[in-house]
């Protein structure tokens, strides 16, 4: 049933987590970048012809060195665009919007004096067609059929003359914009007038300031109004492929850009025909202050007139890309979906299928990313991915540290249960050690009846006999106080010797009861470390105790056992080593010596937990190594500890 909670309390979590990053600008980010990532791979194979549908004519630095600083008379705007219509173009944009009036207009500044100053400034030198600019202007862009600029705002101001426009008759009403504006900015009214092409400029950056999207619908006071782009298409093509219900699209900035000539240039008559002739010209300004640049996915900064002409070729060559604000959805129903499978294939432990899983859905995901690119559309696997890998993370760390847990559990029963084993083995040894003793002790005390009854217990006989009875039950006392030390539970370090440690270990192995087996002891000096004595014990007992066995089985070739046990001081180490000449251990076994239930003794003799048990105890509570290997005639176990534990 606590598996069942606990997968339902996942599952939660889960549902939580994916909620909460659907409206996450975290996600945003990250969704970002897998677009980044794959429109900069896809650059990178793909191949860029140098043609492109349209040109740029920059009123550039160049330009105003020649022709003054911005603005010019319209005089010379208007001459611009008659130059280029001269060229035949396709279509004209001009990426420039002229608010207010032309104040170098003849026309204004006959007026300008009339208001300030009374006085009547006669015009009838200039040809009628000069005393306005204004109208130079607007006759040009009515001539050339060019599409003008207007900016959508969040604001509560715009002119009298910019509330009312429309745009051909409102001809985008089946259109589902979900972006509105509330003020706009729109040429003089001398100029809007009856001008049928005109479209939004704006373009705006995503969360983490790069430019990947524009917009090509907006809508303002119940109306949809076409970008710049799209309503420069549209001055000459009315029939324009795109989905009524996608007011954003993705644009492909490739790696070749389009021409950009000098408006100066144009003017000078320095550019040839031939490069305008059939293209889509977008006039516009790269100068500081008249033009905001954009940084793009790959880290470059381009101009406003530099979005619209990749807009509008993508939008000719349909190479741009969509992203339905459905494929969020679904990703994230399906990052879900795949959670709660991973929940509870992970409560099963059933770690293969995961790897599998997860390995078939990082393949299927990536083909059907690549697909759906390919086919003009970004399908924001960054929302199938990033719910998914953070709760994958919490839920590997909460099971690495659940699994930790349950190791440690299942080590700390090993232990005990191994103690539980020992103590059962030493019950016996302690019973065996204690016969002889009692039987001294019950001697003892049946001489001084034997001699109370026959009045011939003296004083000095009696103090022989209590003193003997005391140095057995010293034994006995000592006996107990081996076996207490070595099942204490409390883990306190002491400062001990080593050869008292050996000695101990030798009581407790009851060495003394197998005679056919000696026991050899070297050692420079006395060696005093800092520790856990049980611990310890217990680990030489362990090993001695194998030696023992593996003695007495090989007596039959040896005729006597040995076991030599050295201490050496390596550093700032403790080097143990247990030598027997039980045969040695078969070569196939070796690497297996330490793993649980692993034994090659009869299952009255071994659980297979001993040295494993060893194991756990010198690298775990010593933070040493324990190691084996076959010598001359028998195995060879080594305890590497540090002097002060």
């Amino acid at each position: 049933m606590s598996i069942v909670i606990k997968n339902i309390g996942a599952i939660i979590l889960s549902l939580l987590l994916h909620l909460y990053f659907y409206g996450s600008e975290h996600i945003k980010k990250f969704d970002y970048e897998f677009y980044d990532s794959l429109s900069l791979l896809s650059n990178q194979f793909e191949e860029h012809e140098d043609a492109f549908y349209t040109v740029i004519v920059d009123i550039d630095e160049k330009s105003l060195n020649a022709l003054g600083q911005w603005p010019w008379p319209r005089v010379i705007d208007a001459q611009l665009i008659d130059t280029l219509n001269s060229m035949n173009p396709s279509a004209m944009g001009i990426n420039i919007i002229f608010p207010e009036e032309d104040r170098v207009s003849p026309i204004y500044i006959q007026k300008f004096y009339q208001k300030f100053f009374k006085q009547s400034i006669k015009l009838r030198d200039f040809p009628e067609e000069l005393k306005d600019n204004d109208k130079l202007l607007w006759n040009a862009i009515q001539k050339s059929n060019a599409t003008i600029a207007t900016y959508f705002r969040n604001g509560s101001f715009t002119r009298n003359h910019c509330e009312n426009i429309s745009y051909k008759n409102n001809i985008f009403t089946d259109v589902k914009s979900t972006l509105t504006a509330t003020s706009l900015l729109c040429n003089h009214k001398s100029i809007q007038h009856d001008v049928e092409n005109f479209g939004f400029i704006n373009a705006w950056r995503d969360s983490d300031g790069i430019l990947r999207r524009v917009p090509l619908f907006m809508r303002y006071q119940e109306e949809v109004f076409p970008s710049f782009s799209l309503a420069t298409l549209l001055s000459f093509d009315t029939i324009v492929g795109l989905n009524n219900n996608q007011d954003t699209i993705l644009v492909k900035f490739s790696k070749n850009k389009p021409k950009v000539f000098s408006a100066v240039d144009i003017l000078s008559g320095k550019i040839s025909a031939s490069e305008i002739q059939g293209k889509i010209v977008i006039v516009g300004s790269s100068i500081v202050g008249l033009d905001s640049k954009y940084i793009i996915s790959n880290g470059e900064k381009i101009s406003n007139n530099m979005i619209h002409a990749f807009v509008i070729d993508n939008l000719l060559s349909n190479s741009f890309l969509t992203q339905p604000k459905s494929y969020k959805q679904v990703n994230l129903l399906f990052s879900f979906l795949l959670s709660v499978l991973i929940i509870i294939l992970f409560s099963k432990k059933r770690y293969i299928q995961i790897v599998l899983i997860l390995f078939v859905t990082a393949i299927v995901s990536f083909l059907w990313l690549l697909n759906a690119y390919s086919n003009g559309t970004y399908i924001s696997i960054g929302y199938f991915w990033i719910p998914f890998i953070y709760f994958f993370a919490l839920v590997l760390v909460y099971h690495v540290r659940v699994i930790n847990q349950e190791r440690q559990e299942q080590e700390n029963l090993l232990i005990r249960q191994n103690k539980l084993a020992s103590m059962g083995e030493m019950i016996s040894l302690i019973a065996h050690q204690w016969r002889q003793p009692l039987s001294v002790i019950n001697g003892i005390v049946l001489n001084i009846d034997i001699d109370d009854r026959k009045n011939i217990l003296e004083r000095e006989r009696l103090d022989e006999h209590l003193n003997k009875i005391e140095e057995t039950t010293n034994y006995l006392s000592k006996t107990i106080n081996d076996f207490t030390d070595f099942f204490s539970k409390t883990k306190t370090k002491d400062t001990f010797l080593i050869a008292d440690i050996i000695n101990q270990v030798e009581q407790l192995s009851g060495m003394g009861n197998h005679k056919e087996i000696e026991i050899v002891y070297k050692t420079e000096k006395e060696i005093r470390i800092v520790g856990y004595r049980s611990e310890l014990i217990q680990s030489i007992l362990i090993i001695l105790n194998n030696a023992i066995y593996a003695s007495l089985k090989n007596l039959s070739h040896t005729s006597k056992g040995k076991i030599t046990i050295e201490t050496e001081v390596l550093e700032d180490n403790l080097l143990i080593s247990i030598e027997d000449n039980g045969g040695g251990i078969n070569i196939k076994n070796i690497k297996k010596i330490f793993d649980p239930y692993f034994t090659t003794k009869d299952k009255t003799h071994g659980t297979g937990l001993g040295l494993y048990i060893l194991k756990l105890i010198v690298e775990d509570s010593m933070n040493g190594r324990v190691s084996v290997a076959n010598a001359k005639n028998g195995a060879k176990f080594t305890i590497k500890i540090p002097m002060m534990i």
